[in-house]
């Protein structure tokens, strides 16, 4: 059941008619079931991965919960400091022995399910050139958003571990959390104590937010099925037959694929976002509006938000505070090289998230490429920063200039871009075979009007492409301003009606579905 089709709309509306209808204290138990029956419908199969990441977490942080109250009522009844400071270490080692098993089967089917074909293959690759036996390779299934409510998973025991927030007690509030049917598929990545406070005695109903989720997710559709999908029949083609075209024609495919994979991510983020609000339960902000920014870093704190705050919280600080980097640290500065100890410090958290990220993403090498690009770009930008600030002076250039200030997006759309080369490429072979004849960029005008393979889109289908990608980035350079619908909820009431039912009409109109259109995933479903 993707998130674009009518069976999900009509879901959704059912689920909010009952969500509405039942007591305040029951609503957790309907959102239950209607998370248990859209997973279902998406494949029975998947069923017990999720119950068994759900089942094992859940009691790892019961048993986390259990441990730090008794040592709590222990350390209550203790007056010596020595003794307390004991009993702490003691409590921390036994959660942390209790956190092992939860971690372990988490992770692990994640792995399993996501990376055994991969690494089989490989290890296949290299026996081969030792003239060992090959080894089986097997492919297992890949449950629909395991990599999302893995991550769910393992932030809800770290928090625990970390003393962030209690053990949930009651295992309906957690199950709730982690298959909540919006975020289930592609995020955003939620927390639970965040889920937990909006849900906790109940949602009344609001008519606001009915409508300001309504208008939300409406705003996703024009995205996702007049612009990505849309977009997707000329970017599809361009990959598939990459070696048919021309330098210009290819990068124009790059270019657009960027703007057709946010089209798509943001139009699925504004979908359940917009209908979660609906149910009176607010999701994390997942995108800021990324191809405003000025730099990569920047980027990076605009794009998958949520992806990139639990990388921080979970990878990127626990890597800077482990043992290894107070060590590595502490050589360098005994050299007496502490700007060395400060890159070192700087960079080697980013290394290690960016390659988890990238792998995060896929199994497959061009993923490992992608990550290790932008790894690249970051640690770069951390290294040549006084070098970078150094030239500015000398060259006396105002970073407040809006010349600049546009300079500096463009730029960092086109590293984006290249990178998106690897991410959308079929693979990094094809990656690494594009990129050249991209750097060709003389064509005629004939090879171009006249391709050996179509484009994939009609005249008409590039005149609404070109016109919505427009309303697009007004819309985002208004959003980067105010809140439209905030600002549309003051205007007088026809003006308001007459946008949110124009939005409606391109939809309905110029939007790819129906008939002998094979309703495509959302991109990050696969990941």
């Amino acid at each position: 059941m993707h998130y674009q089709s009518l069976q999900f709309i009509l879901f959704a509306g059912v689920v909010l008619l009952v969500y509405y209808r039942v007591k305040p204290a029951r609503q957790a138990h309907v959102l239950l079931l209607a998370n248990l029956i859209f997973y279902a419908l998406s494949g029975v199969e998947y069923l017990p991965f999720i119950a068994a990441t759900a089942v094992c977490t859940f009691w790892t942080g019961r048993r986390i919960g259990r441990i730090y109250r008794e040592t709590d009522a222990q350390i209550g009844q203790c007056g010596d400091p020595a003794q307390k400071k004991q009993l702490r270490a003691q409590s921390k080692a036994r959660a942390r022995r209790a956190l092992v098993p939860g971690m372990a089967v988490t992770i692990g089917l994640l792995c399993v399910c996501k990376y055994a074909l991969f690494v089989s293959e490989n290890v296949n690759v290299l026996l081969s050139a030792l003239n060992i036996p090959r080894i089986p390779t097997f492919r297992m299934i890949l449950p629909l958003g395991i990599s999302f409510y893995s991550f769910m998973a393992l932030s809800y025991v770290l928090d625990v571990y970390w003393k962030r927030y209690e053990a949930e007690e009651r295992f309906l509030a957690y199950a709730t959390y982690l298959s909540y049917f919006p975020h289930v598929v592609q995020g955003p990545i939620d927390r639970f104590n965040e889920f937990k406070a909006q849900l906790a005695g109940g949602v009344t109903f609001c008519a606001r937010n009915l409508t300001f989720g309504a208008q939300l997710a409406l705003w996703g559709f024009f995205k996702k099925l007049v612009i990505a999908d849309r977009l997707a029949l000329f970017v599809d083609t361009a990959f598939s037959h990459f070696s048919e075209y021309s330098g210009p024609v290819l990068v124009a495919a790059v270019a657009l694929y960027s703007i057709q994979i946010y089209a798509d991510f943001s139009g699925c983020i504004d979908i359940v976002t917009g209908v979660s609000e609906m149910f009176g339960i607010h999701l994390r902000k997942n995108f800021n509006h990324p191809y405003f920014s000025r730099t990569m870093g920047e980027f990076w704190r605009r794009w998958h938000i949520s992806l990139q705050e639990w990388f921080k919280d979970y990878v990127y600080f626990p890597v800077s505070a482990s043992n290894l980097m107070r060590r590595a640290k502490k050589r360098f500065r005994e050299r007496g090289m502490k700007r060395a100890s400060e890159l070192f410090a700087a960079c080697f958290p980013i290394l290690v998230v960016w390659m988890i990220t990238g792998l995060w993403h896929g199994a497959a090498w061009k993923y490992v490429a992608w990550g290790l690009f932008h790894a690249i770009l970051l640690i770069g930008s951390k290294v040549l920063e006084p070098a970078f600030a150094a030239v500015n002076r000398r060259l006396r250039i105002n970073a407040d200039c809006r010349l600049w200030r546009l300079w500096q997006m463009l730029r960092t759309f086109f590293l984006c871009c290249v990178g998106r080369i690897f991410f959308r490429a079929a693979d990094l072979k094809t990656a690494l075979a594009m990129i050249p004849r991209m750097l060709h960029l003389k064509t005629t005008l004939r090879a171009l009007v006249n391709p050996p393979v179509p484009y994939g889109m009609s005249g008409g289908d590039i005149l609404v492409a070109a016109a919505a990608i427009l309303v697009l980035l007004i819309v985002d350079v208004v959003q980067e301003r105010t809140c439209i619908r905030k600002s549309l909820e003051k205007r007088n009431i026809v003006l308001r009606w007459g946008l949110i039912y124009a939005c409606l009409f391109v939809v309905l109109f110029f939007g790819i579905y129906g008939p002998g259109y094979g309703a495509s995933g959302f991109i990050y479903e696969q990941f």
